[in-house]
């Protein structure tokens, strides 16, 4: 304090003029001046006393080493020969109102140079009085709070760090980016994620520098998605395109948001983007998938015109009116994306008076099916009126298919029917069994496969005979007809077999046939169909 050597009675003996009283006054609660010096002379806290002509009256040593000065310096001396004069113009004026009015100024922070250091400080002031109650002097109290800050520095840089790479992360994850915009300086940042989805290294400094990077087609809406705001209120999102350094061009859509001062000035813009590139990429992506599915479905509806028509030229025109027999057929095209298949029928009579059947199932769709269809059955007339046995007939075709390599494998039923008797002779190359329909009931035919045609040009095909009784009913099909995708095939044969023996069915075949397929056929028809029925009329 302001005995510097701590000794009472020498400073006494050599303090200024004036000093006395203040020692007085500062030892006059019955205390003595030594005890209240060797109280402050320890303090953590910086103590000195000031006159009215700013001289220093005392100062201990935490006082000195706060402003790093010499311990015996500064008593006698004025604030300004003593202390640095930053810390002195920040503290005289305030010294001299608690001198003229006792006023206390309680802790007032301040940065002062002192020496090649700059010291955050904590000051106190108040005035000393003596016993009636007048001000003598002014106490100053100052605390060095440098390393306190320093050490609220470093963990708000610390924090500042962590969170910025929290945000980073974060941002990065969700394909977003932040910004600012300094109204008044015109300074731009971006997130450290911002920059890279627009590719750039560092951040843009000015806002030409960002709209430098729009593509010149959303110039216009950039620019005033940045100048336009003039209410507090955010904008409505704005979506533009930025072109990267390296080529590419990224979507953004951007929402901005006004910052105000304490008087409500807009003084800056602050902003968060989202990349929708991706997104825009894959609905681009996907329109123009739905334009050339378009092309596509209307170049094959016209496509599978022309094989639906390219297959009614070749399926038979009309179906043979003979003695003893009845006969219908029907055909129906899928509906679904597969195409037109090589479902056919066929029947015709031969020379003997027999009549020939056929029905069968080409592997594959469109054209190739129809052309292999068209050959099938060409080939199974000729074959037929050479020699009509099933068996023989279906051997012979089974080695043209293998033969010829533009034409598929293909099922086959083939039988000759006797209408005088009702006797039928077949051979079944991989193809469904086909129905019998006697007294009401239906049943699938009994006989063994054949291989499919065109598998093994080894294939032997076996001819089976039966006979049907008047008005049994013989139902060849396709198995487009029972294969359903919700059903196996053995529950679609005898939903079928049931279809065919419903009481309510009409009586006639080429009804009949029409109706079967409605109440089998399942409603989205991944495959073609055809059913060809044979009911024995003796004497008709």
């Amino acid at each position: 304090m302001w005995f510097v050597d701590g000794k009472a009675a020498e400073f006494l003996d050599s303090a200024p003029a004036g000093t006395i009283d203040v020692a007085r006054g500062l030892a006059g609660s019955g205390g003595s001046l030594l005890e209240i010096t060797a109280v402050l002379e320890r303090a953590p806290v910086g103590f000195a006393v000031v006159d009215e002509q700013m001289r220093f009256l005392y100062a201990n040593p935490e006082f000195a080493s706060v402003l790093d000065l010499a311990t015996r310096d500064h008593v006698g001396r004025t604030m300004n020969e003593v202390v640095p004069p930053a810390y002195a113009a920040a503290v005289e004026s305030r010294v001299a109102e608690v001198l003229r009015t006792g006023a206390v100024h309680r802790d007032l922070e301040t940065r002062a140079d002192v020496g090649n250091t700059t010291k955050q400080l904590l000051l106190n002031l108040f005035p000393l009085c003596d016993h009636d109650n007048e001000v003598i002097a002014a106490v100053i109290t100052v605390q060095d709070l440098t390393k306190s800050h320093e050490v609220v520095e470093l963990e708000g840089l610390r924090l500042h760090a962590e969170w910025t790479d929290r945000l980073d992360r974060t941002q990065r994850a969700g394909g977003t980016g932040s910004w600012e915009l300094d109204l008044r300086s015109g300074r731009v940042v971006w997130s450290a994620n911002l920059c890279r989805i627009a590719g750039v290294t560092q951040s843009p400094s000015t806002l030409e520098e960002v709209l430098a990077l729009v593509h010149p087609d959303d110039l216009g809406l950039a620019r005033a998605s940045f100048t336009g705001l003039t209410g507090h209120a955010p904008a409505p999102d704005t979506e533009y395109r930025l072109c990267t350094p390296d080529g590419r061009v990224v979507v953004l859509s951007s929402i901005v948001e006004p910052v105000a001062d304490t008087t409500g000035t807009v003084v800056a813009l602050r902003g968060m983007c989202v990349d929708r590139t991706a997104r825009r990429t894959a609905e681009a992506d996907a329109r123009a998938a739905v334009v050339r599915a378009d092309e596509m479905t209307a170049q094959l509806k016209d496509e599978r015109k022309i094989v639906l028509q390219l297959q009614r030229v070749l399926l038979p025109p009309s179906i043979p009116d003979v003695e003893g027999a009845e006969l219908a057929a029907a055909y129906q095209p899928a509906n679904s994306s597969a195409g037109v298949g090589g479902d056919f029928y066929d029947a015709f009579p031969l020379p003997d008076g027999r009549l020939a059947i056929a029905v069968g199932d080409v592997i594959g769709h469109d054209v190739e099916a129809a052309v292999t269809m068209g050959g099938v059955r060409s080939a199974l007339r000729a074959y037929a009126m050479q020699n009509p046995l099933p068996g023989r007939v279906l051997g012979e075709l089974n080695r043209l298919v293998c033969s010829c390599v533009d034409m598929t494998m293909t099922t086959v039923f083939y039988g000759v029917y006797t209408p005088s008797d009702g006797t039928l002779r077949y051979a079944n190359a991989g193809h469904p069994h086909p129905l019998m329909v006697r007294g009401g009931i239906a049943r699938p035919m009994a006989h063994r496969h054949g291989l499919i045609t065109g598998a093994a040009r080894s294939a032997d095909y076996v001819t089976f005979e039966t006979s049907l009784r008047p008005d049994d009913v013989l139902v060849v099909y396709t198995d487009g007809l029972v294969e359903h995708r919700e059903n196996d095939i053995d529950t679609g044969i005898q939903s079928l077999c049931d279809a065919v023996t419903a009481p309510h069915l009409p009586e006639r075949l080429d009804h009949l046939v029409p109706a079967v397929i409605n109440a089998v056929a399942p409603q989205e028809a991944r495959d073609d169909i055809c059913v060809l029925a044979l009911r024995h009329r003796p004497g008709r």
